[in-house]
């Protein structure tokens, strides 16, 4: 499959699925006991991964409760709008209006930031119990 066709099925696609998720996540509770979608990584080292806590902060937040999403996971919170960003700037260009801002958005030096953020809250979270 020729990857123009996949951008093609992600830009109807992907509003479905989000939606989706945003249904799923408003009724399942991952904060319950007993939710069967754990960490691999918390299981297998007994240490937060950086996306420990997402799956909880999504379900505050399609709730509206931001105070406790970023409670859930910070990094998890504060990268949705640079992912919105990047999912705008991906599927959604028509007419190339939004072609400096995905220069910006997928630049290497941009792109080297996020991982290193990334890292540094991998480890942050761990050794300061966020």
């Amino acid at each position: 499959m020729r990857l123009d066709k996949i951008d093609r099925i992600m830009t109807y696609a992907f509003p479905v699925i989000l939606v989706l998720l945003g249904i799923i996540y408003y009724y399942v509770n991952p904060s319950l006991q007993g939710h069967p979608i754990q960490c691999p990584w918390r299981v297998l080292t007994g240490t937060l991964c950086p996306a420990c806590g997402s799956q909880r902060a999504l379900n505050a937040l399609v709730h509206g409760n931001i105070g406790q999403a970023l409670s859930y996971n910070y990094f998890f919170v504060l990268s949705i709008p640079y992912a919105a960003v990047a999912v705008l700037v991906s599927w959604y260009n028509f007419g190339h209006r939004l072609d400096g801002l995905k220069r910006i958005v997928f630049h290497p030096t941009v792109l080297k930031a996020y991982v290193v953020l990334f890292c540094i809250w991998w480890i942050a979270r761990n050794l300061f119990s966020l």
